[in-house]
C-alpha cells in the first residue's frame, strides 16, 4: 500500500470525523438542515438580499428549477424537500400571474418564523464552534475549505468524463 505522504490518509480521516460531527448539529426539532438549507435559500433568493418581512408580501417567489441551479442540487431532490416542507407549511407553491403554467414557491410566515429560529439555533452552534477555532484560522480554514470544495468538484467531474467515455 502506497504511503500517504501527500496528506490524503489524514484529510479523509479528518472529513470522516467533520461528517460524524457535522451529524449531530441539527437546526430545530422541526428541520433537518437539507430543509434549514432549502429555506435559508428560498429566502435568500426569493428577497434578492432584501429583508422580506412579512415574507408573503414582498417576497418573489421562485420556481423549484430555480432554487435547484441556486442550491446546486438535482430537481428530484430539491421537489422532494419542498414537498416535505409544504405539508410542514413552511412553503408554499403560487402560480405566477404572468404564467398560469409556472408555479413559484415561497416561505410561509410560519416557515419565516422556523427558519429564524432554527438559524439561531444552528448559528449559536457554529459560532462557539468558530470562536474555538479563532478568527484568523477560521478566515484561514474557510478560504482552504473552499479551494478544497472547488477542487474535489474539479475531480469528481472530471473522473465522471472518465467513466462515461469508458476510460
Amino acid at each position: 500500500m502506497q504511503t500517504m505522504e501527500n496528506g490524503i490518509g489524514e484529510m479523509f480521516r479528518q472529513m470522516d470525523r467533520m461528517r460524524h460531527a457535522w451529524k449531530d448539529v441539527t437546526p430545530s426539532k422541526r428541520l433537518n438542515k437539507s430543509q434549514f438549507g432549502t429555506l435559508f435559500a428560498l429566502a435568500r433568493v426569493s428577497c434578492q438580499g432584501e429583508a422580506c418581512v412579512p415574507p408573503e408580501e414582498a417576497a418573489k417567489p421562485v420556481t423549484v428549477s430555480a432554487l435547484a441551479d441556486v442550491m446546486r442540487q438535482s430537481l428530484p431532490a430539491i421537489s422532494q424537500r419542498v414537498t416535505a416542507l409544504e405539508e410542514k407549511g413552511f412553503v408554499e407553491r403560487v402560480a405566477d400571474p404572468a404564467d398560469r403554467r409556472v408555479t413559484g414557491l415561497r416561505l410561509t410566515a410560519e416557515g419565516r418564523r422556523e427558519m429564524d429560529a432554527a438559524f439561531l439555533q444552528f448559528s449559536g452552534i457554529l459560532s462557539r464552534a468558530a470562536e474555538r477555532v479563532g478568527e484568523q484560522d477560521m478566515r484561514i480554514l474557510l478560504r482552504l475549505m473552499g479551494e478544497l470544495a472547488d477542487a474535489l468538484e474539479e475531480a469528481a467531474r472530471e473522473a465522471s468524463e472518465k467513466r462515461n467515455k469508458g476510460e
